[in-house]
């Protein structure tokens, strides 16, 4: 089975408007977790990490890369959102690394990938898709749609 991601996300209707939680200056900031979902063994000394979040307020929060929103070991960023939407966001992006060992830190929390953490039932891919598979999406839109919208301006024309 093939899933086709355009990486578009829609903004939640309940949110009332958009926390800068860098500064961690909010007490809604304080409530954000993160969440280590499952990890695939790539049976090649790496693996791949599904993260996921929790946002129990109603506000969309907001927090940059560094030191309030890492990665570790490595570099902090390593392709963690900024921003999180109220609710529950599973496999909200995935990380491909050496061993199995790393922690997310977000805001004023932190979970890290442990011996517990349940294996994946099938490899993980971000939601948010990668680029090529955004280009394909697009591709693929344009050569099924552009057939049918010029069917519809020949007989639009040949009416008039």
């Amino acid at each position: 089975m093939v899933v086709l991601s355009l990486g578009v996300a829609a903004q939640p209707a309940a949110a009332d408007h958009t926390l800068n939680c860098t500064p961690m200056g909010d007490p809604a900031c304080r409530d954000l977790a993160p969440v280590v979902e499952c990890i695939w063994d790539n049976g090649d000394g790496t693996s791949t990490i599904s993260w996921g979040y929790q946002n129990p307020t109603t506000h969309v929060l907001r927090i940059d890369v560094g030191a309030k929103n890492k990665l570790s070991p490595g570099g902090d960023d390593q392709g963690q959102p900024t921003l999180f939407p109220p609710g529950t966001e599973t496999n909200a992006f995935v990380t491909t690394v050496s061993g199995t060992s790393r922690t997310w830190t977000l805001g004023n929390n932190k979970v890290s990938t442990a011996a517990s953490t349940p294996a994946c039932l099938t490899k993980p891919v971000s939601v948010v898709g990668s680029l090529p598979a955004l280009l394909l999406g697009a591709a693929l839109l344009l050569a099924v749609a552009l057939p049918v919208l010029a069917r519809r301006t020949e007989r639009l024309g040949a009416a008039a």
